[in-house]
């Protein structure tokens, strides 16, 4: 059978109705928006469904919190699936820890277009159109499979695909707050013959290629706590004959969280600082999609300016005046918390990296201008997920037997060790032997 082109949106952690969490002291208005901000979620989701005219939504998990009880999680969804199937999309559910197999058992008067998947019980299941097969669903269950393939890379690369595409699904589970390592995702990538992974929570935001297939998982379509950074939505993925799959983010999430560090220097003023901040905040990508921006602001420094913002009324009056100012679109409106940091008496010092980081200090830029291979260092610190686990994966590549107990052992290891103290280590390391003396570094760099 002729391999078809088609588009699908997939998208987890869609809680329905859910409360969002860690928002801080809000007034009415903003406490209205953020007791909607799931439901208009969701609303966007069906609305990126029907524009791009897909064939299927997939629901990987998480679609409502069955312990709420929430009525209006339950209507809203019922009218969504109702709108999809009107335009002749098929919804494909599979359960997750907080909206179980028996609670979507008790979901009454779905409509026909949705389809709950078992992983653990379920057959490939067929996903039609016009009375072919488009796409199939199958379960990737564990971290072997009957279904493991060797793979081989002359032959398969730059082919066109045959035969219906085929999607892996992994069960969700539950975890303890922390993301996974995405070494995990690689092996179960590894062994199932599957074009398309569906990547489930409590997984970030994350893509992982291997050759022609391709682990995605959108992360969760709402901010709902304050690891939840960045713009969240759900994912728009395309397949064609004869190229890569396309994941394309469709931000839907009207709230949005954003962790700011701002090195502040001994003669830094209260306008620059004010700059700094209004700077950062027009520069956000899909800015318009937020009604609740929540803005963590880590300063850390010294001298004067650093020592007036540590009085509550300084405080209150930057962020009044950076409300103010900012050129936010109607309706938008910003929560605010200040963590206030010494300047660090060496450098192994703890920092917040749960957002994208601005460094302001006239000196940090100096440096890093007049050194790109430190710039160039540090910006792929940045840029790691996980530090260890690209170790993990380095050495995995390299070992013919990848099921050997000790690598089971490291990986076990990895995802215990903190990320962030790992990539602050580095980047101290990193500035010590790359900005130790100007000569060195333009020796190296030549070379």
């Amino acid at each position: 059978m002729a391999f078809e082109a088609l588009k699908f949106i997939h998208a987890a952690g869609v809680l329905a109705d859910h409360q969002v969490r860690d928002t801080g002291p809000c007034d009415d208005e903003v406490r209205r928006k953020l007791i909607d901000a799931t439901l208009l979620s969701f609303e966007r989701i069906v609305e990126a469904c029907v524009d791009n005219e897909v064939d299927f939504l997939l629901l990987t998990g998480d679609t409502f919190d069955e312990a709420d009880r929430s009525l209006r999680a339950r209507v809203a969804l019922r009218e969504g699936f109702t709108c999809l199937e009107e335009v002749g999309i098929d919804v494909f559910v599979v359960s997750g820890p907080r909206d179980s197999q028996d609670a979507w058992a008790s979901f009454k008067d779905l409509p026909d277009n949705v389809s709950l998947f078992v992983p653990e019980v379920d057959e490939p299941t067929a996903i039609m159109r016009n009375g072919n097969v488009l796409a199939t669903l199958q379960a990737c269950l564990g971290r072997s499979s009957d279904n493991a393939v060797q793979h081989d890379e002359s032959s398969s690369m730059g082919q066109s695909r045959i035969g219906p595409f085929r999607i892996g699904i992994i069960p969700p589970f539950a975890s303890s707050g922390e993301t996974p390592d995405e070494s995990v995702v690689e092996t179960w990538l590894s062994t199932h013959r599957v074009d398309y992974l569906a990547v489930p929570l409590p997984f970030a935001r994350t893509t992982i290629t291997r050759m022609e297939q391709i682990a995605h998982g959108p992360g969760p379509a709402t901010s709902m706590t304050r690891s939840d950074c960045g713009p969240a939505g759900c994912s728009l993925v395309t397949v064609e004959a004869r190229s890569s799959i396309a994941t394309e983010t469709i931000v839907t999430s009207p709230v949005r969280r954003e962790t700011i560090n701002i090195t502040i220097g001994e003669t830094a003023t209260w306008d620059q600082l004010m700059s700094a901040m209004r700077g950062y905040i027009e520069s956000l990508p899909a800015l318009d999609r937020a009604s609740v921006l929540i803005l963590n602001w880590v300063l850390t420094g010294s001298g004067s300016l650093h020592e007036s913002l540590q009085h509550e009324d300084a405080e209150n009056e930057l962020f009044e005046l950076l409300e103010t100012d900012s050129s936010l679109v109607d309706g938008q409106r910003m929560i605010h918390s200040l963590t206030l940091r010494p300047e660090p008496s060496s450098t192994t010092t703890e920092r917040s990296d749960l957002g994208d980081e601005t460094e302001w200090n006239d000196d940090v830029h100096e440096r890093e201008d007049r050194n790109p291979l430190l710039t160039s260092f540090l910006g792929r610190i940045d840029r790691e997920h996980s530090l260890s686990g690209n170790v993990v994966r380095r050495l995995e590549s390299n070992v013919e037997d990848s099921s050997s107990p000790w690598l089971s052992r490291l990986e076990a290891l990895a995802g215990r060790v903190s990320q962030t103290a790992v990539a602050e280590r580095s980047r101290a390391l990193g500035t010590e032997w790359f900005d130790s003396s100007d000569d060195n570094a333009a020796d190296f760099d030549g070379q």
